[in-house]
């Protein structure tokens, strides 16, 4: 079976529309959607159908996304390194992130990164910005998805923003389309990271600019702890819609946009200025990273806003 035509077959899923992925793609509309014709009779299933918006996903078609997405990733990205010096590196990786990107991130990442480097070996830390920070100072920890910080030993550059919700248990009263305003924080029981740093930084400011209380019975840098506290009815938490996305879904959670003042979390991508690693190495791990976030919020798995590239910046 030709790949490009699952490449093709992945980008209208993407995009929901042939015409937006034809443009994309930089393919003629009609050439495409014979592209999507042949790739359907080789497999003598229908994979999508047409809606008044463009296309839909069949059965079929979400279950061959489900199972192409990552092999073909991986395989574009094996071919496009097979015949370079950097997939020859051998040694060990240790990458650093904090627990709200591990369940969307963690994965998707590993499989870039084998891909384009096989004879390297990975090692994923979760942890908070200040426990990150201290092992790449260390040089315990080789580079970083961490909130931003003004620190000169490190090099660092923005990768994304995403919005912060309210998050409580299944009986609570919060409901996606109707936003709760901040000072509603000060009125509720809220369960904050312990760390002093990113979301409860973010959190703790606003409170002080507005003149608001907040109430903060339990801390905790673990996220399970937190879904785990908020799904018992013991409080509230502020977090990013993708760190519980599974629980919401499976009716576990409830959440609600903030308001008055809206809040968002900025994530970058860490290093130190004394990263013993290959420059051309340590550049193109970055790139991975970006280039899977990049992936993931265009295809609306992760709920984010990517930041522009340095060279843009």
């Amino acid at each position: 079976m030709d790949t490009h035509r699952l490449r093709y077959f992945l980008r209208i899923a993407d995009e929901g529309s042939i015409n937006r992925a034809a443009n994309t793609l930089g393919i003629a509309q009609p050439a495409l959607s014979r592209q999507v014709r042949l790739l359907e009779e080789d497999l003598g299933v229908t994979l999508f159908r047409r809606t008044a918006r463009g296309v839909q996903l069949t059965e079929e078609g979400e279950r061959l996304r489900a199972t192409t997405a990552a092999p073909l990733r991986q395989l574009e990205l094996a071919m496009r390194y097979v015949g370079s010096p950097l997939a020859r590196v051998e040694r060990g990786l240790h990458i650093g992130l904090p627990a709200t990107a591990t369940g969307i991130l963690a994965s998707p990442l590993l499989d870039g990164l084998s891909a384009a480097f096989p004879r390297v070996d990975f090692q994923i830390s979760v942890a908070s910005t200040d426990v990150l920070v201290e092992g790449m100072l260390k040089g315990a920890v080789d580079i970083s998805v961490i909130d931003p910080v003004q620190d000169g030993r490190l090099f660092y550059h923005d990768l994304l923003v995403e919005d912060l919700v309210l998050v409580g248990g299944r009986t609570s009263d919060l409901q996606p389309g109707t936003a709760i305003e901040f000072a509603e924080l000060a009125r509720r029981p809220l369960i904050l990271p312990a760390s002093p740093s990113g979301i409860r930084t973010s959190v703790e400011n606003t409170a002080l600019r507005l003149k608001h209380r907040l109430q903060s019975r339990f801390s905790t840098d673990s996220l399970q702890v937190t879904k785990s506290l908020i799904e018992a009815g013991r409080g509230y938490g502020v977090l990013p819609l993708s760190a519980c996305a599974a629980e919401i879904d499976a009716r576990k959670l409830r959440y609600a946009p903030l308001c008055d003042p809206s809040l968002t979390r900025q994530l970058g991508v860490a290093v130190t200025a004394n990263l013993e690693l290959p420059r051309g190495f340590a550049t193109r791990v970055g790139e991975i990273i970006r280039e899977e976030a990049a992936r993931l919020v265009g295809s609306g798995v992760w709920g984010a806003r990517l930041s522009p590239p340095l060279s843009e910046a």
